[in-house]
């Protein structure tokens, strides 16, 4: 129930909604390399930045008076203005000047935020060079100014009265039912949050419940098995995929512990498998990097394969992060090659042992002449790299030959054998 709240009364927050309003109207405003939401505070009537993207991200929580600020200047006047050259306009106060060159900030444009007739703050748009702005670039964010200053009032009456109604109910009772009946109207997939993070809870707390199937990884030619791909199951009763699962883990924060859970789950199963067979892990690019998961792969006794899921952007540093893992013998493959983030780019500069070609470029690749083209390319850059090329999803009788009439020496699919748990016939 607190995580229900919270996720409630977080939907609705009126900082989270002023930092989106910074971000979309940088996003929108083709010139703008930053913005930033001031609020008038009403203690001592200064403005203080409440929210900031880009370059005038490093303006959070800057207070400034209103009386000798030229945002003060454009509440009073009601209208915008434009400062063509912030190192130079005598309009700002040395300390302002100062901090514009620090932040590499040359062009301002303050649009003031008016509600009920009143300032409430402003919106100030900045740009690192002269001269950026004109009354007609800046004309689109004035007309949906007056909508940025309801909103963010309105938003903040409506975080007060959440509060009041849920956290404060008369009784435990009361205070559930408000929750659900206000969650249901306004975010409903708060419920559905709620729901999927108590079922998370309870399988990180007994992750015995997750069972392993592993997938043989075969010579094509030959049918003989060269290792094994180790798959985490879980819960037959459960609505969601293990896609979804993880998915959903990510999503919620919890990503790193489920992965880390069915990592633990694989490699105890693994020890049913021919120590002389390698065994290959799937891992995210977030948890490949985490010291405690890498730990654990070195401590191992066996050969061990990690698979980069596509899941999530590469990040610049994962070749350098993963250099002790491969510097200790464990390989590196990319899964999914050919969709998702895992393309020519970061394969050149992962340079893995082993490329695995996604199953959509499989699939009806006897029939497809794009699809043999893309796999023969897949296969030359992976020749040139030294790396071992891997068919994912291989499925028909038609796969398998074209695949071996393409040069590609290894597969996995269910026409090569099915995912099966150790204690399966």
């Amino acid at each position: 129930m607190n995580r229900l709240v919270r996720a409630l009364t977080t939907s609705v927050d009126p900082a989270s909604l002023m930092v989106r309003v910074a971000e979309q109207a940088c996003a929108f405003m083709a010139n703008a390399d930053g913005a930033a939401i001031n609020l008038l505070r009403a203690s001592d009537s200064a403005f203080v930045t409440v929210s900031a993207s880009g370059v005038l991200a490093p303006a959070l929580g800057f207070v400034i008076s209103k009386d000798r600020s030229l945002q003060g200047t454009a509440a009073r006047e009601k209208q915008p203005l434009l400062v063509h050259d912030t190192l130079t306009d005598p309009r700002l106060s040395q300390r302002v000047r100062a901090l514009n060159k620090e932040w590499g900030t040359r062009s301002w444009a303050v649009i003031p935020l008016i509600h009920n007739a009143e300032a409430m703050g402003s919106l100030l748009l900045a740009a690192t060079v002269p001269g950026a702005f004109t009354a007609t670039d800046i004309d689109p964010m004035v007309a949906v100014s007056d909508f940025v200053s309801a909103l963010i009032v309105s938003q903040s009456e409506l975080s007060t009265l959440l509060t009041d109604a849920i956290i404060d109910g008369r009784d435990r009772g009361e205070e559930a039912f408000t929750a659900r009946f206000v969650a249901s109207v306004m975010v409903p997939e708060a419920v559905e949050t709620e729901g999927h993070l108590v079922r998370l809870d309870a399988l990180l707390a007994q992750p015995d419940v997750l069972r392993v199937a592993f997938q043989p990884i075969v010579h094509l030619a030959s049918h003989e098995t060269i290792a094994y791909e180790g798959l985490a199951r879980f819960p037959a009763t459960s609505e969601l995929t293990p896609a979804q699962w993880f998915s959903t883990a990510r999503r919620l924060g919890r990503g790193l512990d489920l992965e880390f859970a069915a990592l633990r789950a694989v490699l105890a199963a693994a020890r049913g498998i021919p120590i002389d067979l390698p065994v290959a892990v799937n891992l995210s690019p977030t948890a490949a990097l985490d010291e405690s998961i890498q730990d654990f792969l070195l401590a191992q006794d066996r050969r061990l394969i990690i698979e980069i899921t596509e899941h999530e952007p590469f990040p610049v540093d994962l070749t350098v992060g993963l250099t002790r893992l491969r510097e200790q013998g464990i390989g590196l493959a990319v899964d999914d090659a050919g969709a998702g983030y895992a393309s020519f780019t970061q394969l050149l500069r992962l340079r893995p042992d082993f490329i695995k070609i996604d199953g959509e470029l499989i699939a009806d690749i006897d029939n497809d002449p794009a699809k043999r083209a893309i796999a023969t390319a897949l296969t030359s850059l992976g020749k040139e790299m030294n790396a071992t090329i891997v068919a994912e999803a291989v499925e028909t009788a038609g796969q398998l030959q074209t695949l071996i009439h393409l040069g590609i020496e290894y597969g996995q699919g269910y026409h090569l054998g099915r995912p099966k748990s150790l204690d399966e016939p």
